[in-house]
């Protein structure tokens, strides 16, 4: 078993690292305060190749693998959540749908603009009256001569109000679709914009669509089998948002360690206090686990295995120690934990979220508990494992 890094993925986290801390955490207090979408520093990232890292080449990507692209979001989104989640939802729901479930001239259209960073993608499951329940959709693609004439209402976007592509699900005569929508289609406006408690800096809109014209070319996979590249999307689109939270864990742990290795009461740090170099201890442990739970599911995704499962418990996990380390963070600084003055408030703010999209913890825990539940009546229905079963009575 390696634990190291390959010798392009190191180069890769250190330039996402470098960009990071030059590019993205400079801006981000004003990005929050401001509620703007950073559209400058989206275009520096085309410039270094991030938007479309983990894309092949043959579509006008840089080639390297998944575990290479969360190193990326762990980095950005350290620096500025919301310009991490900004990027994981164009490349793994906006971008990657299309190359795992389009046809070779789908892919060949739609996907070099977006890994060149000349459109952003968005990805439009949720509506105001459906989360969760995704087989609940109402947004309807009505079958016309040439293609589906789009009329719903599709909430909470992420990119929004600034993607050229959406991968928009609808329900079509044979069931809920798939379909690729060019965001300047005629019919297409926008809602309110939402004023969110963290991520700010990424814009999250309502996307309205007004008897909207997709040709019958634009539609990804079969007609009626949009849950399956839905559930795909996801699947690999959790593990970025948990290599997320991981990132905002690190920018809180790291904030909370330099300010108790420099505060002192009591004539020495308060890193020097039990109280709080026990909690310091606490918070890198759960980072350093949540990192690998996070690799793990990359790592099974690059070699083409099954990671629903791993994805889901690296979500689970990585969001519960994104809220946690934010939170002792804030009460290391105290008072000024409590201060806009402070990052410690932001990262407490931004982590919020990691346990509510891309599928809530609730949603996690089901995914791993029905996996593991089927692995259970599996073994069962082997035959010679009897004597592997637990004795009762």
């Amino acid at each position: 078993m390696n634990f190291e890094l390959a010798g392009e993925q190191q180069e890769i986290r250190e330039r996402a690292a470098e960009f990071a801390d030059r590019e993205v955490a400079p801006h981000a207090a004003d990005l929050d305060r401001e509620d703007r979408v950073p559209v400058e520093t989206l275009r520096k990232m085309a410039d270094a190749g991030f938007m479309g890292l983990c894309v092949p080449e043959e579509y006008g990507g840089a080639g390297a693998d998944f575990l290479s692209y969360c190193l990326l979001i762990e980095e950005i989104s350290r620096a500025d959540a919301g310009v991490g989640v900004t990027l994981a939802v164009h490349t793994s729901a906006g971008t990657l749908p299309i190359i795992m479930f389009g046809e070779e001239e789908q892919k060949s259209r739609w996907v070099p603009p977006l890994a060149r960073g000349e459109r952003i993608g968005c990805f439009a499951l949720t509506e105001p009256e459906t989360g969760s329940d995704a087989a609940a959709i109402q947004t309807q693609a009505e079958k016309v001569e040439g293609g589906y004439r789009i009329s719903g209402h599709k909430q909470w976007v992420t990119n929004g109000r600034v993607a050229g592509t959406m991968i928009l699900f609808a329900r079509a005569p044979e069931g809920i679709t798939a379909i690729v929508v060019p965001m300047d289609a005629e019919g297409i406006s926008f809602g309110e914009h939402a004023r969110k408690m963290g991520v700010i800096s990424a814009t999250t809109d309502d996307v309205l669509f007004d008897n909207v014209f997709v040709p019958e070319e634009d539609r990804l996979g079969e007609e009626g089998k949009g849950l399956r590249v839905a559930l795909g999307t996801l699947d690999a689109g959790r593990i970025g948002i948990a290599a997320q939270a991981v990132g905002i864990a690190e920018a809180a742990f790291r904030y909370a360690a330099q300010y108790a290795a420099t505060r002192t009461t009591f004539g020495k740090p308060i890193a020097e206090h039990q109280a709080i170099a026990f909690k310091l201890a606490e918070m890198q442990t759960k980072i350093r686990a949540a990192r690998l739970l996070v690799h793990e599911a990359a790592w099974m995704k690059d070699r083409g295995e099954r990671h629903t499962e791993s994805g889901a418990r690296a979500k689970l996990y990585a969001s519960q120690v994104a809220n946690e380390i934010a939170y002792e963070a804030v009460q290391i600084l105290g008072g000024r934990g409590y201060m806009k003055d402070h990052p410690a408030e932001r990262h407490f703010r931004d982590a919020r979220v990691t346990e509510i999209y891309e599928g809530t913890s609730e949603i996690q825990r089901l995914v791993i508990s029905r996996a593991i539940l089927r692995e259970q009546k599996e073994s069962l229905e082997t035959p010679g494992v009897e004597e592997s079963r637990p004795v009762v009575g």
